[in-house]
């Protein structure tokens, strides 16, 4: 009876494992990742190796290492796998088996690097180790709107996408700080990199809010535009803080513009997001209208200066007035 459980745990493992790793391919409707596979086909289309395309692959496959490391027993509530009919000795094969299932232990296999097996079987059976997506803490800000900013900053930290943009913003803060003279381009470039790194979630704001989530709104005595200007103000606070040491006023012109932009699919589209997964963006037509009239809008302040900004704001500001009539 024992042994029937144990193959019925590990076939719904294997399934819940395969469902995963199949969520990890929201990636290819990914801003950033379109812009990677841009810097990938010119390279390809020129006769060269990709190299410029390397260390942001190398980026994205990191981040898409930390929910593929994930232990797939952990997807078993722990009152639910303490009830089921299994002795010591299934538990510990279970143990064992599930290892096989994690896409790390494939990838080490892969990869010849058979010395790091021995010491993940060990961390396996001996420890628990803290779950890498455990959300940091984050301290509730004052205000009509602090609550709702709060928990949508909460919201995008449970993001590939925000993580790579603090990656993004460490790389840029680095090459400042660096013995190398700080070419004032390079760092307007890494500000434009961590926005559009953020600026996928600009199409879906409301992605990762459950079905009760727009009653609550409803309910909340505050005005459509309001809901939808919490949301915008946690995006734009993670950008400009990112984005200070390097060239904040590129980034916040992207940011206003991706905004300005997303908030069409954000409020009409609905498209649900999963946490830890890289968000889904929709690449035609929203996405590359957005992509590109942002990635103009910020090289074009760079040129003319802050009166693009103020237009950008100004575009922004009617955007967020037309559909945030929507949201209630």
């Amino acid at each position: 009876m024992e042994k029937k459980a144990l193959l019925a745990i590990l076939q719904a493992l294997r399934r819940a494992v395969q469902r995963d790793l199949g969520s990890l391919w929201s990636l290819k409707v990914n801003n950033f990742f379109f812009f990677v596979m841009l810097l990938v086909a010119g390279a390809l289309s020129s006769g060269l190796p990709p190299w410029s395309a390397y260390p942001f692959l190398a980026l994205l496959a990191l981040l898409l290492l930390v929910p593929a490391s994930s232990d797939p027993l952990e997807k078993i509530p722990a009152e639910r796998l303490s009830s089921w009919p299994l002795g010591r000795s299934d538990r510990v094969a279970l143990r064992l088996l599930s290892l096989a299932l994690s896409p790390v232990f494939w990838l080490l296999a892969f990869t010849r690097a058979w010395p790091v097996l021995p010491v993940l079987i060990a961390l396996r059976l001996v420890i628990r180790l803290p779950r890498l997506t455990r959300i940091p803490p984050f301290p509730l800000l004052a205000g009509r709107l602090g609550g709702m900013i709060t928990n949508n900053v909460r919201e995008m930290l449970s993001l590939p996408d925000t993580w790579l943009a603090i990656l993004l913003s460490l790389l840029g803060i680095a090459f400042r700080l660096s013995g190398a003279r700080a070419d004032p381009e390079a760092l307007s470039i890494f500000a434009i990199l961590i926005a559009l790194a953020l600026s996928t979630w600009a199409q879906s704001l409301f992605g990762l809010d459950p079905d009760s989530a727009m009653t609550r709104y409803r309910l909340l005595p505050l005005a459509g535009w309001q809901v939808l200007l919490a949301k915008d103000l946690a995006f734009l606070g993670i950008l400009l803080l990112l984005a200070l040491p390097l060239r904040p006023l590129p980034a916040l012109t992207f940011g206003l513009m991706a905004l300005a932009i997303g908030h069409h699919s954000s409020v009409r589209l609905n498209l649900a997001q999963k946490r830890w997964r890289f968000t889904a963006g929709r690449l035609l037509p929203v996405g590359a209208l957005q992509a590109l009239a942002s990635v103009a809008a910020a090289f074009w302040e760079l040129r003319s200066g802050p009166q693009v900004l103020a237009g950008v704001l100004c575009l922004y500001l009617c955007s967020l007035y037309f559909y945030g009539r929507s949201v209630k």
